[in-house]
């Protein structure tokens, strides 16, 4: 959606870059609401990740705009792509949408295997107290 927006302010200036993994994990937040690390196994048969993870590079980027015919043509039909944000509800595959990659993005990049970044502790308290010291104030 955010995509969209952007498109319709910026126009042509404005470049859309999606991002596929064959598998792996990363982090989001759960039904629960709450940020954890989820992993997914390999890419389902005939889904976009599972045919962009076949090609001879493990990870590389291609754009949609300029590549060859055959792969210009490839990238605009529609397959099962998994969706994930900054929400995931789990459990694997998640959620998994018919995507044209050409109408969504005009770069994709594709990596063979992902890995969450390590969360950082809960750090409100921590940045609380150095404000307060910053401040001269003791409690």
């Amino acid at each position: 959606m955010q995509g969209a927006f952007l498109r319709d302010r910026l126009g042509r200036r404005f470049v859309s870059m999606g991002f596929t993994f064959d598998r792996g994990s990363f982090n989001a937040t759960g039904p629960d609401g709450q940020v954890r690390t989820f992993t997914l196994g390999p890419a389902r048969p005939g889904s976009n990740e599972y045919t962009l993870d076949r090609v001879r590079y493990r990870d590389y980027v291609v754009d949609t705009r300029t590549a060859p015919d055959a792969a210009r043509a490839w990238f605009a039909a529609s397959r099962p792509t998994r969706n994930i944000g900054t929400d995931y509800p789990g459990p694997a595959p998640g959620p998994v949408h018919d995507v044209a990659l050409a109408r969504s993005h005009d770069i994709v990049i594709h990596l063979h295997r992902v890995r969450a970044a390590e969360l950082l502790a809960d750090t409100t308290a921590a940045s609380e107290q150095g404000v307060r010291r910053e401040l001269g104030s003791s409690d």
